[in-house]
């Protein structure tokens, strides 16, 4: 339970501490006196978003703490808490918002992430208001309570589905795995590789030598070009270098048996050896390829192998890897296709389990759902509500990790008028005497701490104000209770009193906190049955009406 909360700088609140000294504590005092800001500050400690414009001074940070005392058996329920909690179970939780709009949370004076906080905090504190955010009110939450309301058996059967629904979901992974893994051992897929590179019938080194090819055929391109030229400088008189060179060298033979023969000689061996070489280069020339559609076809042949380059590789080795690695996998395909189809029968197999655990644990909800509905009947029809009002709506799904089952409180306050869903179903008073019927069920299943219960009551008075008094407090045994209420008989069934109080001083207005003593609380609630002026009957009537919620 909470011992003390301490709020600071939180709109009319500048600085007060409010000490709860038992299970079941009102809250009083007048209208604008800051109550509604005490639950403000119980919102904020319960993970709520932050709202900065109820800082008092924007100079100055706000906070809200909590000291907390937990039981044994609510630890017990709750083990992430318990690393928190210090020798006397006891732990202090705080939100602080900065004057730069930000906000710092803390667990034992421990700063925390937000994140964090929500989760350690998440089953302290639970507000039930008429226009306030309620997890019952969320639809996707609401098997979950159906569910913990069915007890060991139901959860031992939703245990076993869970456990053979991961299994289901790992064989499915692992054929998934499998596939990406080997999303090539596609027969038709690697007999269409195949075919492509084969269609061509590359060879070894055929398009490297082709390169080398088409590179030396336009060599020879340029040479022919330069050799014409050549000539055309050498034969394109009336005589020709060769025929200069043959008549020289009958010219030089002349000079035999005279004082030039050395020479001439010499001369002549010049000229005999330039025709050898004009006649080696005429050779050459002539060995050289000069098919002039060679080129062509090379460059046809390229053009037609750059499909499978952009596909398989750049170069003809990498090509041909490919086409072995495909005939390689071609050959491991009917292994493959074997594990494929176990898995495929392990998979179909595992689903025919899931959907028996399924359709178990939908039967055990469904009888569930019958016995929690009529529970809650019953609790409606106290506070005078429609006695069959509640219906647990389950319809089929998809199997999901929490079976098949999609899971709809229906709720029909009055009759003649058609059910429709928890949320949507009424407001004002009816509305609160709904939530409440359904708090006595199922805070019972899994307790919060504190539930904190903020004007519940509007609309209703009488024999049903009692009734309602009665029923919040009949949940302080497994919760602490804070009230804030305009009925009599809501604040006379509590055990304790704490007075909100609204002062002005050098018109600046603030609030304070104080526990009342048994008379003061006596004259608070007769004040509520008489109006402004307390009379000696209506004390006599609150003695009597705090004597009878007390007994």
């Amino acid at each position: 339970m909470i011992e003390e909360l301490h709020i600071s700088n939180l709109a009319v609140i500048e600085d007060t501490t409010l000490d709860f000294t038992s299970p079941y504590t009102a809250l009083i005092g007048e209208t604008g006196a800051g109550k509604s800001l005490v639950v403000e500050s119980l919102s904020l400690l319960s993970g709520e978003r932050s709202d900065f414009t109820l800082v008092r001074d924007k100079n100055k940070k706000a906070s809200v703490s909590a000291l907390f005392h937990l039981e044994d058996h609510f630890l017990a329920k709750h083990p992430e808490i318990q690393e928190y909690v210090d020798e006397d179970k006891r732990i202090l939780i705080k939100r602080v918002l900065q004057s730069d709009k930000s906000n710092r949370c803390y667990l034992n004076d421990e700063m925390v992430t937000l994140n964090e906080f929500k989760t350690i905090v998440k089953h302290l504190i639970d507000i039930h208001s008429q226009n306030g955010k309620n997890e019952l009110l969320n639809e996707p939450s609401q098997i979950h309570y159906l569910d913990f309301y069915g007890g060991e058996k139901l959860q031992k059967v939703l245990q076993s589905y869970q456990k053979e629904f991961q299994k289901w979901k790992d064989l499915e992974k692992e054929e998934e795995t499998l596939l990406s893994q080997n999303k090539e051992l596609d027969r038709d897929y690697l007999s269409f590789q195949i075919a492509e590179i084969e269609k061509y019938d590359l060879k070894e080194n055929e398009i490297e030598d082709l390169n080398n090819e088409y590179e030396s055929l336009r060599s020879y391109d340029k040479l022919k070009e330069k050799y014409q030229e050549f000539l055309a400088h050498t034969q394109g008189n009336q005589i020709s270098l060769p025929d200069l060179l043959n008549s020289a060298i009958s010219q030089l033979r002349k000079f035999d048996g005279t004082d030039l023969e050395s020479q001439a000689k010499e001369a002549q061996e010049y000229a005999m050896n330039t025709l050898a070489s004009l006649s080696q280069l005429d050779d050459d020339f002539h060995h050289l390829s000069a098919d002039p559609y060679r080129l062509d076809e090379i460059n046809e042949r390229l053009f037609q192998l750059k499909g499978l380059q952009r596909k398989y590789g750049k170069s003809s080795q990498e090509i041909l890897s490919k086409l072995a690695s495909y005939k390689e996998k071609l050959e491991q395909i009917d292994s493959f296709e074997w594990k494929k189809e176990e898995l495929e029968k392990k998979i179909a197999a595992q689903k025919e389990v899931v959907q028996n655990q399924a359709n178990k644990l939908s039967e055990i909800r469904k009888s569930t759902a019958e016995k929690l509905s009529a529970q809650i009947g019953s609790e409606m029809a106290y506070l005078g509500l429609r006695k069959n009002g509640f219906r647990i709506s389950l319809t089929r799904t998809p199997l999901a990790s929490l079976g098949q089952d999609k899971c709809v409180f229906m709720v029909a306050l009055n009759e003649g008028i058609e059910e429709s869903s928890l949320s949507k179903a009424a407001s004002g008073g009816e509305s609160s005497r709904l939530m409440l019927a359904l708090k006595v069920v199922l805070n019972a299943l899994d307790p919060y701490d504190v539930l904190v219960f903020d004007e519940i009551d509007t609309g209703v008075s009488g024999k049903i104000a009692s009734l309602i008094a009665k029923k919040i407090k009949e949940i302080k045994s497994h919760s602490q209770i804070i009230v804030i209420s305009h009925l009599p008989q809501v604040v006379a069934s509590a055990l304790s009193y704490v007075k909100i109080e609204k002062h002005v001083k050098n018109q600046m207005t603030s609030t304070s906190a104080r526990v009342l003593n048994d008379e003061e609380a006596l004259k608070e609630v007769a004040s509520m049955l008489s109006g402004s002026k307390t009379t000696e009957s209506a004390l006599l009537q609150a003695q009597e009406l705090m004597k009878e919620y007390r007994d």
